[in-house]
């Protein structure tokens, strides 16, 4: 970074384009994990990296291709932004803008959800905040505060672009909840196939992973609400 006068962002950018550059290392090093291992790949926050540029883009393609792996995108948002209604809105925004840069199957997460309301108080149960189906009732919330006057006419088009996508919504993690972390991962292997790999490809075996119990998001989601969330009775005690 000194060598080239790059900050931490300039740095990051550099290392991946280097890194699209030498690809060939980089799949002769994983190559011969590639049978009895599961990756994953870790990167940064940057949203550089997945928005405005395609470094990052084109590294996870040609990996893709050259050794025939099945990727899942999952993208770790603050759980606490759903307390502040023009930060979700550009977490949605920025959710949906990487899902299609990237191309993959994609988990977006609520994450720190022990966390949530560390900020103040939802305007809305959980479900409204992970299903993401209908914001007008969020931009009348936003409506309310003096100070989204002047930006309203743009949230209601951004709103509006999201929705008319409908490809957003939320899963939420607590990291340090095994359950928690344990639905997230099943949730991961299935969008990209792993969890069929140890069964043999017939009906009836798939037949049998169909009639499964299934965690309905409904009830899983409005558990999580009740651990995580005080309810109203809960804050009135606390104005007292």
């Amino acid at each position: 970074m000194v060598e080239h006068s790059l900050g931490p962002n300039g740095g990051l950018i550099y290392c991946m384009d280097y890194l699209e550059k030498n690809i060939d290392w980089l799949e002769s090093k994983l190559k011969p994990l590639l049978k009895d291992h599961y990756f994953l790949f870790d990167f940064p926050g940057q949203v550089e990296l997945f928005f405005l540029h395609s470094n990052a883009k084109n590294v996870i393609m040609k990996l893709t291709k050259k050794l025939n792996l099945r990727l899942t995108a999952v993208h770790l948002v603050d759980a606490h932004l759903c307390s502040d209604s023009g930060k979700y809105v550009s977490a949605l925004l920025l959710s949906l803008s990487t899902m299609l840069h990237l191309e993959l199957p994609h988990v977006n997460v609520l994450s720190k959800i022990d966390l949530i309301e560390s900020y103040g108080r939802l305007a809305f149960n959980l479900d409204f905040y992970t299903d993401v189906q209908d914001l007008s009732y969020l931009q009348h919330h936003l409506d309310q505060d003096p100070r989204a006057t002047k930006y309203r006419k743009l949230t209601k088009e951004l709103c509006e672009v999201i929705e008319d996508y409908s490809l957003v919504n939320f899963t939420t993690l607590d990291i340090q909840d095994k359950e928690s972390v344990g639905n997230l991962v099943k949730l991961i292997d299935k969008s990209n196939g792993y969890i069929f790999a140890g069964i043999e490809a017939s009906a009836v075996e798939f037949s049998k992973i169909a009639v499964r119990p299934v965690d309905w998001d409904y009830y899983r989601v409005a558990a999580v609400q009740e651990k995580y969330m005080k309810d109203d009775e809960s804050f009135d005690y606390e104005d007292r």
